[in-house]
């Protein structure tokens, strides 16, 4: 049985009014600097040079990367069905691959991944006390969850690399 990447809920439908101005509270999650086309675009990186070391760890890599992809999907047709234009870019600029840490060693990767979901998790936080719609709302909570669970994989995986329980938030 192949191992679970996102939590076994569903993702919530957007329902409700509709509110344009939650589109500004969600693009940075969507495709910003640190946002979900960064989060996808990075673990595919480090999932295809992990290869020649870890197959484990390029599996593992993949499979978070394809719910980082869903993650991405479900704000981009948030965006859209908000009458927004999901192009690939945050608030501030166009979404680049400058956007990505190229680090190449898998312990340092890896504790770099753990932090950056951490700050996704607070970034979504943050979306949550902006947007107005519940069902919005609801979503991105639903997201934070998998974010969680990718925080305890990736300390897994560390665990596993390092002999060391990954245990601080900084």
């Amino acid at each position: 049985m192949p191992k679970e990447y996102a939590i076994n809920l569903p993702y919530p439908k957007l329902t409700g009014t509709l509110y344009p101005q939650d589109i500004r509270c969600i693009v940075d999650d969507y495709s910003g600097r640190q946002g979900e086309l960064t989060a996808v675009t990075q673990y595919i990186y480090q999932q295809y040079i992990s290869h020649s070391f870890d197959e484990a760890l390029a599996e593992e890599l993949l499979g978070i990367a394809i719910v980082e992809i869903h993650h991405h999907e479900l704000l981009g047709e948030a965006i859209a069905q908000m009458g927004g234009d999901p192009i690939m870019g945050g608030s501030t600029c166009f979404w680049s691959g400058s956007n990505v840490n190229y680090t190449k060693n898998p312990v340092t990767f890896l504790r770099n991944n753990i932090q950056a979901e951490y700050q996704a998790i607070a970034n979504y936080r943050r979306s949550i006390a902006c947007v107005r719609n519940e069902s919005l709302k609801e979503l991105l909570a639903r997201i934070i969850m998998d974010e969680e669970l990718h925080i305890r994989i990736f300390s897994e995986i560390l665990e596993r690399l390092t002999g060391q329980i990954q245990t601080d938030k900084n």
